[in-house]
């Protein structure tokens, strides 16, 4: 039973991409930005939300935006990507730079994405930059950190995640939460804060300081970055699921 399924040649928001439908999610992957513009949940909801104008309500937003003007970011045209792998359960894409200086691969199943970066030109961070339950409200929304630490997403955060890193973006509205997790060599503080507040995006980031310039602090490949749709905004439902699929240690 085919349970991940990829059509080639979709544009989004002015992009040719990769559509790729799962169980749980719909993702949109741009070629040339080398990133995801939209995550739409069953019910339609796009948690990411990117468009090609607006700032925080339109082209910051993206899953990884992870080298500013450089790579991996929606709208970008400074990558390419090909399809390696379209089998029943697993959709795999290469994406890199004509130089190779830039070489990342995600694999797509019908449980998360796990991106592993191969080769960075520079230091990077990994956002989500996005929209959860499809519009962001940050005085209802919450996150999750590994240790149980719950933050309701008005509020703001700089600090090293617990380990194993990963965060929750919760929305009681649709009863569903998105999980970022990091797996890599690197120790670093890890920044959040709401951008533009309702209808705006959140702006979260592995690696990310703020302080230093913009403050890109993931040096050293290979490392690895997953996302996942869950069905539930329960700490513990959601630690099991991290602890199921998402390839993050302890």
């Amino acid at each position: 039973m085919r349970t991940v399924s990829v059509t080639d040649g979709v544009t989004d928001e002015g992009q040719e991409s990769f559509r790729i439908q799962t169980e749980r999610a719909v993702y949109l992957y741009q070629k040339t930005g080398c990133a995801f513009s939209s995550l739409i949940d069953r019910d339609g909801n796009d948690w990411i939300g990117y468009k090609p104008k607006g700032g925080p309500k339109g082209h910051y937003r993206g899953i990884p935006n992870m080298g500013y003007e450089t790579f991996g970011h929606p709208g970008y045209e400074t990558g390419r990507s090909e399809l390696v792998t379209d089998s029943p359960d697993l959709v795999e894409v290469r994406s890199s730079t004509a130089d190779g200086a830039w070489e990342v691969e995600w694999k797509i199943r019908s449980t998360h994405a796990t991106m592993t970066a191969h080769k960075i030109a520079a230091p990077v961070w990994l956002l989500y930059e996005g929209t959860p339950g499809g519009k962001f409200n940050p005085k209802t929304q919450f996150m999750f950190f590994s240790d149980g630490t719950r933050m309701a997403c008005s509020e703001t955060r700089r600090a090293e995640s617990p380990d194993p890193k990963w965060v929750a973006f919760c929305d009681p509205k649709t009863k569903r939460s998105l999980v970022l997790a990091y797996d890599g060599p690197d120790s670093f503080v890890d920044t959040y804060w709401p951008m533009d507040g309702k209808g705006g995006m959140t702006v979260f980031g592995f690696g990310r300081t703020d302080t230093d310039g913009f403050g890109f602090y993931i040096k050293t490949v290979p490392f690895s970055f997953s996302f996942a749709l869950v069905e539930s905004v329960s700490f513990e439902e959601i630690a099991a699921y991290v602890g199921n699929y998402l390839p993050v240690r302890g």
